[in-house]
């Protein structure tokens, strides 16, 4: 039986992959037209290559990365918890501030430890009525404060 309370399971966002290849091949033809040596040209093309690559592990693309987050949990009013993708929880979570978009969402969380935490969901990336339920409890968490 599931506990009350709101609970969001995260995938892959499609806008995000599109925006991140785009990006790297912007960045690969900006290096090849500048006035450098080759040499230089390839090691910078390589460190794209590798940029890419190492986001595409942490989005869960490729590979498996063990700490990307699942489902983004509110059960209690004041307090999140994140589920990972090796089924690990985060510590209590208070959301402190929020950027709150029609495409994307991003909530920066602080730990007791006062450690800071961003995540960012993205509209494709869950059901619309559950991103449109966020978007709402946001607002709401903030107005009660």
């Amino acid at each position: 039986m599931r506990e009350k309370g709101f609970f969001l399971p995260l995938k892959s966002s499609r806008y995000l992959l599109i925006y991140s290849v785009m990006m790297h091949f912007l960045a690969a033809v900006s290096v090849s037209l500048m006035a450098v040596e080759f040499v230089f040209k390839i090691f910078f093309v390589l460190a794209l290559i590798l940029s890419l690559l190492v986001q595409l592990y942490r989005s869960g693309l490729i590979g498996r990365y063990s700490k990307r987050p699942i489902t983004l949990m509110n059960s209690d009013k004041e307090f999140w918890q994140i589920s990972y993708a090796d089924e690990s929880l985060s510590a209590t979570l208070s959301l402190e501030s929020s950027w709150v978009t029609r495409l994307a969402v991003i909530l920066n969380f602080k730990t007791d430890t006062n450690q800071r935490l961003s995540v960012m969901v993205l509209k494709d990336a869950v059901d619309k009525q559950q991103y449109r339920q966020l978007r709402v409890r946001i607002r709401l968490a903030f107005f009660q404060r």
